[in-house]
């Protein structure tokens, strides 16, 4: 019993020891310029055994080893001046995100007891709007790609700087969509799905601007996504018209290029013609000098 009892404490140590606990992949979506803090967690306040290491891809970019934070970057320099370790928690931040930070990332947090992994999938989502045009009468669809949606409890759609949502869906309340009735522009147009796809129909010139599309929920980061709607005058296109400027100019050049070789070519001909009547009246004056001449000599013989 007293083996038993002094094993056990021993056993408890090494599986401590040469444990290894690793977390699933949490997401972290966010738009480009937004800062983003990937956490460790499990630590409160770093001591000066524990170790940190953490890794874009296989690359590293960040370690703490005792209580000496020191940051990295990679060959292409993506993280300069972008990067901030918190040498108390080993948490990482990155300011200013670029689409080019969106991929793996992992932390290995060592101390005496156990060695403990996260990992991280960040996608940095690019902050130009998505375009959407369609012609006036038509209907607009604003599809987002947001794969997690489900796991939301609250859909806006904002329109322009408005800060009434458009259209919503809140879970906690009610699980179908409800619409701003004081907004007379979109009255019964918008139609608003489960998925948070936004559908505008009936398309008039005015709804032309930008929309706005927030989800929300409980301990999880919010999502954002933008779109620019441009609705067009029933008729041509915007691009079938400019084709259609193009055509012209283009044919415009053209007839003014015919024109001035036709031109160039009449002035030519004229030149050579004239030149010609100059040669034909000196050679004429010639003749009738001789002629004049030999008229003269007869006379002269007849007398």
């Amino acid at each position: 019993m007293g083996i038993a009892n002094l094993m056990f404490p021993v056993l408890l140590f090494v599986n401590g020891v040469f444990g290894v606990e690793t977390d699933q992949v949490e997401i972290r979506e966010l738009m480009e310029g937004d800062s983003v803090i990937l956490d460790t967690k499990c630590i409160t306040k770093l001591h000066k055994d524990d170790e940190i290491v953490w890794k874009f891809g296989s690359v590293v970019i960040a370690t703490i080893k005792a209580n000496n934070p020191l940051l990295y970057d990679t060959n292409d320099a993506r993280f300069k001046d972008k990067l901030q370790i918190n040498d108390q928690t080993g948490d990482l931040t990155i300011r200013n995100t670029r689409t080019t930070h969106s991929g793996f990332y992992e932390v290995k947090i060592t101390n005496i007891t156990h060695t403990t992994h996260r990992r991280f999938s960040v996608t940095v989502l690019d902050a130009i709007p998505t375009k959407v045009s369609v012609t006036a009468g038509e209907s607009a669809v604003l599809q987002h790609n947001i794969a997690d949606i489900h796991i939301y409890d609250v859909i806006e759609w904002m329109f322009e700087d408005g800060e009434t949502p458009i259209a919503q869906i809140n879970k906690q309340n009610s699980k179908y969509p409800s619409y701003d009735g004081t907004d007379e522009r979109f009255r019964d147009r918008l139609q608003l799905d489960q998925t948070g796809s936004l559908t505008i129909t009936n398309t008039r010139t005015t709804d032309s601007g930008l929309y706005k599309l927030e989800v929300k929920g409980t301990n999880i980061p919010t999502k954002n996504r933008s779109f620019r709607v441009t609705v067009d005058e029933p008729g041509l296109s915007t691009g079938i018209v400019v084709l259609i400027c193009v055509c012209v100019i283009a044919l415009i050049l053209v007839v003014v290029g015919i024109c001035c070789r036709r031109r160039c070519r009449k002035g030519e001909h004229k030149r050579n013609e004239a030149l010609k009547t100059g040669a034909t009246g000196t050679f004429c004056s010639g003749n009738l000098g001789h002629i004049t001449a030999v008229n003269l000599r007869g006379r002269m013989n007849r007398n």
